[in-house]
């Protein structure tokens, strides 16, 4: 007789969630050089752009408040190169035949997924903290009342969580694993693409509109003001950079009400 694993489910959300985030935990626990890995690009930017770059991009400013405006933006690129590694974990478990064995189980379909985004947003909020003390060490200070700063450590790990979600929803799309990591450059490039390193007002007029449009962007901005280190916007600058912190929740919003319910059925669905 064949168990209705989708309608009558013996174990539900919360219990299968639990199972997979000690699983995905213990994986990094394990092998704790992976939260290393995760941070040696962020960390090469902020050397590359913080110190080789930095007098140049400053000008006659002062090359550590450069370092203090980068900060931000290389928190978010944390967070955004945590996608792949979200999307590379659910990938392999669908090629490994587990994710399938899951299905296999009486339990919420909610639950595998559910599980994963915590562990990994768990994950990114380590190396976040981590990423944190090293802006530290190069001079980066919040100047802020406390209030804005825990509004912007929320946005910061809601982005996080939602690139998760994301993430967990392009590792399971995208089954060949080789595509997958050419999908890796097109999101540096997406980041790129945005304020994470320079202010837009610069760039050409139709690369200026997409990197004002960008979600990165607008997290990047909203944090920037949030902790103090924000700069004067520009009249005509997009509307997302004169209102980024709620561009960036809405955004989030965006991206959760995408990715959530469609990950979901996909980790329900029979293949």
């Amino acid at each position: 007789m064949t168990i209705d694993t989708q309608v009558h489910p013996s174990v539900g959300t919360a219990t299968a969630a639990r199972v997979v985030f000690g699983r995905t935990v213990a994986t990094y626990r394990h092998s704790p050089a992976l939260l290393g890995v995760s941070l040696a690009a962020p960390l090469g930017m902020v050397v590359l752009f913080g110190y080789v770059f930095g007098g140049t991009i400053a000008g006659d400013a002062d090359p550590s408040a450069y370092r203090s405006y980068l900060m931000p933006g290389v928190f978010v690129l944390v967070a955004s190169l945590g996608l792949m590694a979200t999307a590379g974990t659910a990938n392999a478990d669908l090629s490994s035949g587990l994710t399938d064995r899951f299905r296999a189980l009486p339990i919420a379909r909610a639950g595998v997924p559910t599980g994963l985004a915590l562990a990994e947003t768990m994950i990114g909020a380590v190396a976040l903290a981590a990423m944190m003390g090293i802006g530290y060490l190069v001079g980066w200070r919040i100047d802020a009342p406390a209030g804005e700063v825990a509004l912007a450590v929320l946005l910061l790990f809601a982005f996080r969580a939602a690139l998760s979600w994301l993430g967990i929803l392009l590792g399971i799309a995208i089954r060949d694993e080789q595509v997958l990591q050419q999908a890796a450059p097109m999101i540096f490039g997406l980041i790129m693409l945005s304020n994470v390193f320079t202010p837009t007002e610069a760039m050409p007029s139709v690369v200026r509109a997409i990197a004002e449009w960008n979600p990165i962007s607008a997290v990047v901005a909203a944090l920037r003001e949030l902790f103090g280190s924000g700069t004067a916007v520009a009249a005509d600058a997009a509307w997302p950079m004169h209102h980024p912190v709620i561009a960036a929740f809405g955004w989030i919003a965006v991206i959760l009400a995408v990715s959530v319910p469609v990950a979901v059925r996909q980790y329900g669905a029979q293949r």
